[in-house]
């Protein structure tokens, strides 16, 4: 996920300003994710079942590091609590006359209130309770998710494995509490990217092969133009293997966009052949070779431009456009003209060597 954000050059003061914030919040109240429950009573519940959830997971493998609530500022069985700090009260001022002044300025710190009660999340401070207050002024349905230490929502496996753990959560009376916050749409749009991804581009591919084989009505036309696409695909995985440049969001649809660019290349060429009596490969190469460098040279410097984006989702879509259509010219003003002079001469080569047998 850091290969979509804006350079830290780029933006150095809105990332200090990031980072100052996060100082002063909390880094880990600044990542948290929320959780918004319909009523405050089903947050202490669902703060339970999400730590067992948190708990069952393996080692190394937990979603989230702990859950934050309001109701934590609040502690448990205050009622059977009062008597033993109404005792309390009661030993320390017996001692009282036993103690020097400057003891007593120590030990007076301590002493109960006299008129101690249970108190709830309503009798807590605003500025305790603003962070678990939503914008109706309800105190105690917001819930923190704080991410796992040592983890980083920049890493996608983690991110889908956080979001996951908090987006639907059934709480023993059968109410059902739905999450959300960035995890959460990242990992829908991440997953839908997945999903649909295989699809589009499997659609894409199909239709231009169709309108290939409409245009040349034959399956040998349709056959060099999908061979040499093909070698110009092969050759752009292997750039981005070596590269590094991985598919995201963002950039997976330069594919598509290669597709339907780079066909016009072997097309245009293979029309120009077509048309050729002779069927000389060379002529036709040199009759339609510079109008399609010139083409993919237009094209290329669009793309090019976006390689000067401060933000790298858009340089990643830029780099992978430009790798595309070099790949996928090159296949077509070199290996497509090659394999086709090769195929000719051993056409012209063949019956003299059957000839020469014979004759031997």
């Amino acid at each position: 996920m850091r290969r979509l954000q804006n350079d830290l050059g780029a933006s150095s003061e809105l990332y200090a300003t990031s980072r100052r914030c996060a100082d002063i919040l909390g880094a880990a109240i600044e990542s948290s994710m929320i959780v918004l429950a319909d009523r405050p009573e089903q947050v202490p519940a669902l703060k339970q079942t999400l730590e067992a959830r948190r708990d069952a997971a393996a080692t190394g493998e937990k979603p989230f590091e702990a859950v934050h609530t309001l109701f934590d500022f609040v502690p448990p069985d205050q009622e059977r609590k009062l008597p033993l700090l109404a005792s309390l009260r009661t030993t320390l001022l017996e001692i009282r006359p036993y103690a020097s002044e400057t003891e007593w300025r120590r030990i007076a710190s301590f002493v109960p209130p006299a008129d101690l009660t249970p108190f709830g999340i309503d009798d807590l401070p605003a500025e305790v309770a603003a962070p678990f207050t939503d914008k109706y002024g309800v105190r105690g349905r917001i819930a923190l998710i704080e991410p796992a230490a040592g983890h980083s929502d920049s890493d996608i496996r983690y991110l889908m494995r956080w979001a996951n753990a908090f987006r639907e959560t059934q709480l023993p009376n059968g109410d059902v509490i739905y999450g959300s916050g960035r995890a959460v749409v990242f990992a829908d749009v991440l997953q839908a990217v997945q999903t649909a991804t295989p699809r589009t581009l499997a659609l894409s591919l199909c239709m231009t092969t169709l309108v290939v084989a409409l245009l040349f009505r034959g399956l040998r036309g349709t056959l060099l133009v999908f061979a040499t696409l093909s070698t110009g695909l092969v050759w752009l995985g292997l750039m981005m293997s070596v590269g590094g440049v991985r598919l995201n969001f963002m950039n997976f649809i330069a594919l598509p966009v290669t597709f339907g660019i780079a066909v016009d290349y072997p097309v245009n060429f293979l029309t120009r052949l077509r048309g050729d009596p002779q069927r000389d490969v060379l002529a036709a190469l040199r009759g339609t070779g510079g109008a399609i460098i010139l083409c993919s040279l237009t094209t290329l410097l669009g793309y090019t431009a976006l390689l000067a984006s401060v933000n790298q989702a858009i340089r990643g879509l830029g780099l992978l456009c430009v790798l595309g259509e070099l790949a996928c010219v090159t296949a077509a003003t070199l290996v497509l003209p090659a394999a086709l002079v090769w195929y000719q001469r051993t056409r012209r080569v063949r019956p003299r060597l059957e000839a020469g047998l014979r004759t031997a």
